[in-house]
């Protein structure tokens, strides 16, 4: 352990123990809903990890979470942030950063409501084992986690945390927070009914086209929060291909899963990104790629672990029937496949942001939700999975009049209401005995 190394990373990053507060350079724009859930769970009994893309904001979460506890009047002393990746080779345990901060502070964490929050924990080896240590000896502090590799950290967790860990998927910025960061506040209703949306658009009427601007330019960034100290769209999208993705691609993958051919997996990503939206197979993905089908199912699974893809699996099928059946393919941040592509399909920009936004939803219930889709004579592009599932078809045209999957859907599962996500048109049909409402794109990502 490097003694001295430690003592002044603690001192640099841990600012507040004598300023009493955060920088505004630190604080970013709020996002209350993950600090809200952050601070529900934490006085239970639970390690708290936030996982999710990088450069998502979980570390400007874990900020703007110091200051919701300065501001409750918890000793600045008492909250401690370690950046892990900094601390390679610096430190053989946590117990030496608890060990040396007890040394500088004189609090002790056994004794003491110290809260650590330890960022892109998954860089250190056995991390779970040693929290498994502050828990099993009854330590008082709390600690709080962060990674970029789900996959991995509950991997990870479930050989020793099993029940004592809590997930917070930290998403890139939905619709509505992004008009939010734009200073335009809506209070989007609670119910997905017509009546209650309907209601709602006609309250956002007067400054639809503000909105709708709004609407366009998030198609064309994404939602990565740093945009908005870039505000430059080249600019941008040089950002996100030469720095997002090579952290994404070999600090988050390479690194942690041991990659023996990142050329192959930088080329996967790029072919990924122009097939988004679209259906394949192993296979398939093979040949092209002109790769073992094996290394592409592993590598695929790893750019899913990081967030970078999600796999859409064909609905209400049996596990292996479901392997056979091609799968669906949808790149996680628009932005960033945009600029990889610069694709001008705006139909396959808004499929592929529609079903970020109903996996969200999915995934605030159930962590690791598996996506779906589902085609028989005719396809369904999405499958919202509620007590009913409701399907849900993407028709970015000015007359979405091809419903004949979602009908096929409905009359299959005995399903009585589905949703057509729509350029501009709002209505309400009654077809077969099927409430189909049809939704403009805009509206529909705000009231999810």
């Amino acid at each position: 352990m490097e003694k001295e190394f430690v003592i002044t990373h603690l001192k640099k990053k841990n600012y507040w123990w004598d300023t009493g507060k955060i920088d505004e350079m630190d604080k970013g724009m709020e996002r209350e809903d993950y600090v809200e859930e952050i601070l529900k769970t934490l006085d239970l009994e639970r390690i708290i990890c936030l996982t999710g893309i990088r450069k998502s904001g979980k570390t400007t979460l874990l900020f703007q979470f110091i200051e919701t506890l300065l501001k409750r009047d918890v000793p600045p002393k008492q909250i401690v942030y370690v950046k892990i990746d900094d601390m390679l080779g610096k430190i053989d345990d946590i117990r030496d950063i608890v060990s040396i901060y007890e040394e500088l502070t004189g609090v002790n964490p056994k004794e003491n409501n110290v809260i650590f929050l330890l960022d892109e924990i998954h860089f250190l080896k056995n991390w779970q084992f040693q929290l498994k240590y502050f828990i099993d000896s009854k330590y008082k502090s709390k600690f709080i986690i962060s990674g970029s590799s789900k996959t991995l950290l509950y991997k990870n967790a479930s050989e020793s945390l099993a029940g004592r860990i809590r997930f917070i998927n930290v998403f890139p910025l939905t619709f509505k927070e992004f008009i939010k960061f734009n200073g335009f506040e809506t209070q989007p209703p609670n119910k997905i009914d017509f009546e209650t949306i309907k209601k709602f658009y006609y309250e956002l009427l007067p400054k639809k086209e503000q909105i709708l601007h709004l609407f366009r330019q998030y198609l064309d960034v994404g939602g990565f929060p740093e945009w908005f100290k870039v505000r430059n769209l080249k600019q941008w999208q040089r950002i996100l291909v030469d720095d997002y993705l090579s952290l994404i691609l070999f600090k988050d993958i390479v690194f942690v899963f041991k990659i023996k051919d990142p050329i192959l997996l930088e080329k996967m990503v790029n072919e990924l990104a122009f097939f988004s939206t679209n259906r394949f197979s192993y296979t398939k993905l093979s040949n092209r790629l002109d790769a073992d089908r094996e290394t592409i199912k592993l590598y695929l699974y790893y750019l899913a672990s990081s967030g970078l893809i999600f796999i859409s699996k064909v609905y209400f099928k049996s596990k292996k029937a479901r392997e056979r059946v091609e799968k669906k393919i949808y790149f996680w941040e628009e932005g960033l496949r945009k600029a990889l592509t610069m694709d001008e399909d705006e139909g396959k920009a808004v499929e592929n942001i529609v079903a970020w936004h109903v996996i969200k939803k999915a995934m605030n219930k159930k962590i690791f939700f598996q996506p779906s889709y589902w085609k028989n004579h005719y396809e369904v592009d999405l499958v919202l999975p509620e007590k009913k599932p409701i399907p849900v078809e993407v028709k970015y045209r000015e007359n979405p009049t091809d419903i004949k999957g979602l009908l096929e859907f409905a009359n299959k599962f005995d399903v009585k209401q589905g949703f057509v996500v729509t350029e501009d048109l709002l209505d309400k049909q009654i077809i077969d005995g099927k409430e189909i409402l049809f939704i403009p794109t805009w509206i529909f990502l705000l009231v999810l």
